[in-house]
């Protein structure tokens, strides 16, 4: 009996599955709080130079004498036909009147309407020193990439719950240790190890929710824990909104990982496919027959029982990838839409606080459009396939992106409204598209390199993320509104290239997961045999 075979027996996807895949599926909020975080605790602030000689200055205007003072110290310029502060000058001689100097400042008042205390205000990272606040997001998603390089690898030679149970470990204490420390280069280590930690527990559970369920149920499984980082960029937004100081969020964001790490080590099995792919059989009987009592199944599964080719040899050939013809062009352009995925929505994320409207709001919306996007995936992914589907998607964000240079040119700030709108629908559709691009790519490679094609593959996503930062620098190619609109431009773009280049993957819906290289093999055998049969017989019968 074949595996899915296997699992379709002792229950689909049945109360133990549901149980199991929910207690796995809660680190991935972790994950969803640590991204989220990000955006609320080195936000760009309104600033200003402090006034020299005067210890209670605020941004504020406390009174009438204040505002004579800044007017005296601060020259102000016109963005986009306002009067703003110049953020990184002051007038370095107030006495000669209409010979005034201009002088940089090294010290500096914030905004502290929004946010109380931030990375940004705390290590002063404005002005000569803002390059330095593109560096945590860059670090960031740095050890996202160094996670998918190691943690993929790593899960299937160990297993998807011993890697799962050890990076959140990492991602609760390098996270909590980042936000009591106040050196600005200890911080940036802090959050890079945080990162792996997040990336080592997701990518292992997205592969372990499709390997637990049934062919039938294996969508909606593989889309489920899709929801549950959403959840987490949920409560990140209620964090931001309530608790304004960077610390305790980075606190908050990273305290649970830890006893869940802890409660995994009874409450999980292994994955009962990387069991069996690794010729671990006994185990493997053990953790199915506990399913099928579970789900209340009268199925006794024996070693003979069980067909999947498996390998004694543990050596994860990760390379094979490019050397079968299929599977290298099937990792090519995976490899291009993973990075195009990622860059899009993480520079969806960031780009919230550039957006007309109240940062809170913005972010809560571009999560709560996250939902449907996962429904609608849930109801059609089946019914239409993954290519079709995720065409649909990457065209709608495509559009949805390129149409904002319109309202940021023409339309007045009133109407800017509609800016926020369409980069909205960008983020509903982006998400869609990962959650299908995970699904996908866990059902075009064969088990025993299934979890290390995943991380390579979501390496090329957090090259993606970490160019992501500076897409944003792109708002300074040009001058005024054109410029402010050159980001969401960009997206766009490459949305348009990479949803075409998706074309010319193989469709997987309703298919069998493939479980080794001799699979993969085998099957473009057959298909090279049928293509030839079928010449021949075009040969013998012109007229058909």
């Amino acid at each position: 009996m074949k595996y899915d075979e296997v699992i379709k027996s002792i229950g689909g996807c049945g109360r133990y599955q549901i149980f199991i895949l929910n207690a796995v599926y809660i680190c991935t909020i972790f994950d969803g709080l640590q991204i989220g975080t990000m955006v609320f605790i080195i936000p760009d602030i309104k600033h200003r130079c402090a006034i020299p000689g005067l210890p209670n200055d605020t941004y504020e205007v406390q009174s009438e004498a204040h505002a004579k003072l800044i007017k005296e110290y601060i020259p102000e310029e016109t963005v986009d036909g306002k009067d703003v502060y110049r953020k990184c000058h002051l007038f370095g001689n107030t006495t000669l009147q209409g010979n005034q100097t201009l002088d940089t400042c090294n010290k500096w008042v914030y905004d502290k309407s929004i946010f109380e205390t931030t990375l940004t205000t705390e290590f002063n990272l404005v002005c000569h020193r803002e390059w330095l606040s593109d560096q945590v997001f860059t670090v960031f998603f740095a050890g996202y990439l160094v996670a998918m390089l190691g943690c993929g690898w790593l899960s299937d030679r160990l297993g998807r719950k011993t890697i799962i149970i050890s990076a959140l470990m990492l991602q609760g204490s390098a996270g909590i240790l980042s936000s009591q420390i106040q050196n600005y280069t200890a911080i940036l280590i802090l959050r890079f190890l945080t990162a792996i930690g997040g990336a080592g527990s997701y990518v292992p559970s997205v592969v372990f929710g499709s390997e637990i369920s049934s062919l039938r149920h294996r969508t909606n499984a593989s889309l489920i824990i899709q929801i549950y980082y959403t959840v987490g960029l949920f409560l990140v937004t209620l964090m931001g909104f309530f608790v304004r100081q960077w610390k305790l969020v980075a606190l908050l964001s990273s305290l649970p990982s830890i006893p869940f790490a802890i409660i995994y080590i009874w409450a999980i099995p292994e994955s009962p496919r990387w069991l069996l792919a690794t010729n671990k059989k006994k185990k493997a009987e053990i953790v199915l027959n506990r399913i099928a009592e579970v789900n209340k199944r009268d199925f006794n599964l024996t070693n003979e029982e069980i067909e999947i080719s498996g390998t004694s040899d543990r050596t994860v050939r990760l390379w094979k990838i490019f050397l079968v013809p299929k599977l290298l062009k099937i990792t090519l352009i995976m490899m291009f839409n993973w990075c195009v995925v990622s860059f899009v929505y993480y520079g969806l994320v960031l780009n919230t606080e550039h957006l007309s409207g109240d940062i809170y709001l913005n972010f809560f919306f571009g999560a709560l459009v996250e939902i449907p996007a996962y429904i609608v995936c849930m109801l059609l992914l089946n019914r239409i396939g993954r290519k079709k589907l995720y065409l649909i998607f990457m065209v709608s964000a495509s559009i949805s992106g390129i149409l904002t240079i319109f309202p940021f040119m023409y339309a007045s700030d009133d109407l800017q409204w509609i800016t926020t709108m369409l980069a909205i629908l960008s983020k509903l559709f982006i998400t869609g598209t990962f959650g299908i691009i995970y699904l996908h790519t866990c059902e075009l490679y064969p088990t025993v390199v299934r979890n290390g094609a995943l991380g390579a593959h979501s390496t090329f996503a957090r090259l993606g993320g970490a160019v992501s930062p500076f897409i944003m620098q792109l708002r300074n190619l040009a001058p005024g509104k054109f410029g402010d609109s050159l980001p969401l431009l960009s997206m766009g773009l490459v949305c348009m290239l990479a949803g075409f280049s998706y074309l010319f993957l193989p469709e997987t819906n309703n298919k069998p997961m493939d479980d080794t290289f001799d699979d993969v093999l085998k099957k473009t055998s057959t298909r090279e045999k049928d293509a030839q049969e079928l010449e021949v017989q075009a040969a013998l019968n012109p007229s058909t």
